[in-house]
């Protein structure tokens, strides 16, 4: 399973920059887990150097994104948590849920 199609529930476009930001930022936990433990140093920054933006830029907009999802489809995304979300996740928390999923879906 791609990243997009493991987003694609929350109805989210990819043409939407925040969208883009939030692809990047979970390819690059994906890549090295232990980058969930430095978000801002780890994957805020690399994804806004790769985006040509700010690290405050990337979280405002992935924020936006979790919002979205929490939104469209937040049954969706309590079940790929695979606990129970009172609310929208935070961003590092959101990322989290997302590399799991997609850890366990490979």
């Amino acid at each position: 399973m791609t990243i997009q199609e493991a987003l694609r529930p929350f109805g989210s476009l990819r043409c939407y920059r925040g969208m883009k930001q939030t692809m990047t930022a979970i390819s690059l936990a994906l890549e090295n887990e232990d980058r969930l433990n430095a978000v801002i140093k780890e994957i805020y920054i690399p994804t806004a150097l790769i985006h040509n933006t700010s690290a405050s830029a990337v979280e405002r907009n992935i924020r936006t994104v979790v919002q979205h999802a929490w939104q469209v489809n937040p049954g969706y995304l309590t079940r790929i948590a695979g606990y129970p979300l009172d609310g929208a996740p935070s961003v590092s928390e959101f990322l989290a849920i997302m590399v799991s999923y997609l850890q366990c879906a490979a």
